[in-house]
């Protein structure tokens, strides 16, 4: 966006001229570059264009000068004003040639000097900026010893490899004086002032001196030199103290001492206050002639402090300088200049240009008027060109209205292309009754949108834009977002909301990419085109900006509760509200469709938020999901994510719960294919279910309004808890039991890990109550001599006798509330008395066992890298590959969540993973002795 100077090609009322100060090898005062602007450019997207092409670090400290080449005037233009608004004032005034743009540094931090030397380039733009006011106003005006050093060090400095003695040789003399000229180091009144033979002789001695300063020394030693001459530093302003002309003073403000004033040349400023004390500024124009006043709140001030000056420009001038240091030393980007007084206990709402010049139409629903609140006007636009998407309005066929808003309708329509099979297209229409302005306002969208090609966002056709006005975009046959979810919330599962919402996010971060901000992101304004696709639309609101720079709403309607603090407050916005924004539309999505803040006044709304109250976690959204909504709506703007990282987060947030989905997929199978072995009593047992979230019928219960939310999720962390803590219980427990019952010398070996184990006490007694009940079943005394194939066991999820024990258990209340297990129940039936004197399974599947259990006790203190080692089990991928598998996935999860809230949630996946891949070994053992019994082979073979 940014070309040199002499390639100034395209629309000339698109093309800006900015001079600047950064260093190149013509002539300082050809230093410009030519900045191609929209129409919704403001100054700050300037000076942001330039600075990033030069990889500047103090961009706050910038500012854009606007200068009358005739009178000298000098107009300092605020960030936030629209270019086109300026070149609408100035240049009506005059011609454009009369006019130069500077980018200049204006802002300076405390200890400026050190503070720049962080970054090579902005010390170097200040160096060339002081020196090129050095040059053209005060050259004159120095002592002729102080002229001749200043001069000698920028030599220093512009050639930094030559010798001290250098310019001793009369042929590298005549080379400066001549090639490079004198003048660009010494001012005019010294090189007419001076002979030549003299000034020769004197540039000589004053270089050798120097010559042991490097670029940075001479840079530095020149601004020190020029300090005491040039007051670089501060800026002074002639004016009035109080709303009269009572005291004439000379305003004095700097970075060092904040605010102040000097009655008499000489004296010492008298102290008015510092930057971070200023809370508001404003100023207005007097209707008395020559009276402008300038309105400053002071912390700890009875009254505001009022300063009057003699012309608006004056005022405009002090007021951004004031601003701007504010900006600089509270570090926000938000600005202080307030342009008219609110009354007591009058909110101040965002706004967008005029009331009605943006439709609000919805795909297959009406328009809303709840969702969006009036706000007052301050706006004005110029008509977009946008002939190039011209079409011929007898190539539309409009159909059927599938929406309506507050000035046209969206019907469906048919496009016909000579040559081409006709498409089905979205035609917005504009009443041929609406005014001028409104026209142009209802043209900015399709402005907007031509600049866009994402596969997630709704794309642009064409325009039509004589009366009655069109615009042509691609057809989402599905409609819009909400009503899509709210229709099918029974059948959406949650793999599907997940990728809507990072379908949502790439075409944001391709928004924020291309410095756009959408301001209006809601699931009312997306669209879906297929069962899993949605894309992304109504550019009513949408404007360019720069990323440091915001875009000020004025007249129109906007959504309060999808909006961010800062929008509702000062009417801001950023990417940074635009990530607020997406986080509400998320929650939109994970509720189908459910309105935010619902029961909750438009006013009330920013009370909510300040006061820290957030939308509550939707019923079966993942935690790690809700946590990144959270983050979303952090109060302060600069602490949110960028959309670039929301979407990487989002990817892998899809994969987990894809993975999840398919988990769950493979679990059904594997159920139906056990129960297809069935051959009667001695059927094995049901393969466990694994752990997860809910099936896609749990996420189609009623979802409760917000105001319920909050209690409902608190009943289900709680929940899940116990039954977390009570299905590793049971596992430990079903584990010991069969070992118990089937190889006493299991039991020996593995009850010693166990009491090792925080759990010991508890584990014990259980066990031994588990005992004792099924000895009192078989009435007789507990004898390793049993035969006869094992009982089947009870269903998962069917009532017992250990759940009930289970259920005694005390819970751990400090389990980390992350991702929500919701595991059955795990258990096993007793093993078949046979010889195993040469039986590899039975070997096999009791190494897994023991494995499994003495991982129990240690995986919790255990660093990560011990993790993999812990699940190594001899033999085991010949058994259950898919149960390691899945096993080996949770394993890599933990080891990649580590030192994050999550770790102890994975650690408790592997648990239950490693769990389950035991008791499926034991079942398969079990079914292989059923097979040998029945085959009549009690000796394995």
């Amino acid at each position: 966006a940014v070309k040199p100077q002499h390639g100034c090609g395209g629309a000339l009322e698109n093309m800006l001229k900015v001079f600047h100060y950064f260093e190149t090898n013509s002539e300082p005062c050809s230093w410009a570059s030519i900045v191609r602007h929209g129409d919704s450019t403001d100054v700050g997207g300037v000076i942001q264009k330039i600075l990033e092409v030069h990889r500047v670090k103090f961009i706050s400290c910038f500012g854009l000068r606007l200068s009358d080449l005739n009178s000298g005037e000098v107009h300092w233009l605020h960030p936030n004003l629209l270019l086109s608004h300026v070149r609408e004032r100035y240049e009506r005034q005059l011609p454009r040639d009369e006019w130069r743009y500077e980018l200049r540094i204006r802002y300076l931090p405390k200890g400026f000097l050190s503070r720049f030397r962080e970054d090579q380039a902005t010390l170097s733009y200040f160096y060339q900026q002081v020196k090129s006011d050095y040059m053209l106003e005060d050259g004159g005006q120095v002592e002729q010893d102080v002229a001749l050093k200043l001069g000698c060090l920028e030599i220093r400095r512009y050639f930094r490899e030559i010798r001290g003695n250098a310019l001793d040789k009369k042929s590298n003399f005549d080379l400066l004086e001549k090639d490079v000229g004198l003048k660009r180091f010494f001012p005019r009144s010294l090189l007419e002032s001076v002979k030549p033979k003299m000034l020769r002789k004197q540039i000589q001695q004053n270089f050798q001196q120097l010559a042991h300063l490097d670029e940075e020394q001479s840079v530095l030693s020149f601004l020190e030199t020029l300090s005491p001459l040039l007051r670089f530093d501060k800026e002074y302003f002639k004016c009035a103290l109080g709303s009269s002309w009572v005291i004439s003073v000379e305003l004095v403000i700097g970075p060092e001492d904040g605010i102040g004033y000097l009655t008499d040349k000489g004296s010492t400023p008298t102290h008015l206050a510092t930057f971070s004390q200023v809370q508001k500024i404003e100023y207005s124009c007097s209707e008395e002639r020559g009276k402008n006043q300038l309105l400053l709140d002071v912390a700890g001030a009875a009254e505001p402090l009022s300063v009057t000056t003699s012309s608006l420009t004056l005022a405009e001038n002090m007021a951004d300088l004031i601003d701007g240091y504010c900006r600089l030393v509270s570090g926000s980007s938000q600005s202080f200049i307030v342009h008219r007084v609110q009354k007591e206990g009058e909110r101040v709402l965002p706004s967008i240009p005029r009331a009605g010049t943006r439709m609000l139409i919805l795909f297959c629903i009406c328009f809303e008027t709840d969702d969006y609140t009036e706000i007052i006007d301050e706006d004005t636009y110029t008509f977009p060109s946008i002939r190039d998407y011209e079409v011929d309005r007898d190539r539309i066929e409009l159909g059927r209205c599938i929406g309506q808003g507050q000035f046209g309708d969206v019907h469906q329509g048919v496009y016909k292309i000579p040559g081409n099979p006709v498409f089905a297209v979205a035609v917005k229409t504009c009443k041929s009754s609406t005014a001028d302005s409104v026209r142009e306002k209802f043209l900015q969208e399709a402005l907007t949108m031509r600049q866009f090609d994402h596969p997630h966002i709704v794309k642009l056709l064409g325009v039509i834009t004589e009366n009655p006005v069109w615009i042509i975009m691609e057809l989402c046959t599905l409609g819009e977002l909400r009503s899509f979810l709210q229709v099918r919330r029974y059948s959406l599962e949650l793999a599907s909301l997940i990728l809507f919402s990072f379908q949502l996010s790439t075409a944001l971060a391709y928004l924020e990419g291309k410095r756009f901000v959408h301001r209006d992101i809601a699931a009312r304004n997306v669209l879906v085109s297929s069962l899993d696709s949605v894309k992304l639309g109504d550019f009513g609101l949408s404007r360019y900006m720069e990323d440091s720079s915001y875009y000020k709403a004025s007249k129109g309607k906007l959504p309060i509760k999808w909006m961010a603090p800062e929008s509702i407050n000062f009417r801001r916005f950023t990417s940074a509200s635009d990530v607020w924004m997406f986080g509400v539309c998320m929650w939109e999505i994970l509720m189908y469709g459910v309105k935010p803040f619902q029961d909750v006044k438009n006013n009330d709304v920013i009370g909510r938020i300040e006061s820290g109250e957030r939308l509550a976690m939707p019923p079966a959204c993942p935690p790690t999901l809700y946590s990144l909504m959270t983050k979303c709506w952090t109060y302060d703007p600069s602490k949110r994510p960028r959309f670039t990282e929301l979407k990487a987060q989002l990817c892998i947030i899809l994969e987990e719960e894809k993975q999840r989905q398919e988990e769950r997929s493979r679990t059904e199978g594997r159920r139906q294919v056990t129960v297809c072995w069935d051959s009667g009593a001695d059927e094995a047992p049901p393969k466990p279910s694994r752990p997860g979230y809910p099936s896609p019928r749990s996420s189609e219960a009623f979802h409760p309004s917000p105001k319920h939310m909050g209690m409902q999720n608190q009943y289900q962390v709680k929940t899940t808890v116990v039954r977390m803590q009570t299905s590793i219980h049971t596992s430990i427990v079903s584990l010991f039991l069969c070992s118990q019952l089937s190889c006493p010398a299991l039991w020996t070996v593995c009850m010693p890990t166990l009491l090792s184990s925080s759990v010991c006490a508890w584990c014990t007694m259980v066990l031994e109550r588990h005992f004792t009940m099924y000895c009192a079943r078989k009435k007789t005394p507990f004898s390793s001599d049993q035969t006869g194939p094992p009982k089947k066991p009870p269903r998962p999820g069917a009532p017992s006798h250990l759940t009930r024990a289970v259920a005694m258990a005390p819970t751990d209340s400090s389990y980390n509330e992350g991702v929500k297990i919701q595991p059955q129940d795990i258990s096993t039936g007793p093993t078949a008395n046979l010889d195993r004197s040469s039986d590899k399974v039975y070997e096999n599947v009791t190494g897994l066992v023991k494995a499994v259990i003495e991982m129990s006790s240690k995986i919790q203190p255990a660093p990560p890298e011990e993790y993999v080692p812990m699940v190594k089990v001899e033999m085991a991928q010949k058994l259950l590959n898919s149960d390691l598998a899945e096993l080996i996935g949770k394993t890599k999860l933990a080891q990649k969540y580590v030192m994050t809230s999550l770790q102890q949630d994975y650690k408790k996946q592997i648990l239950t993973a490693a769990h389950a891949l035991a008791v499926d070994a034991k079942n398969l053992l079990d079914i292989i002795d059923q097979a040998r019994l029945q085959m009549g082979q009690p000796q394995p073979h």
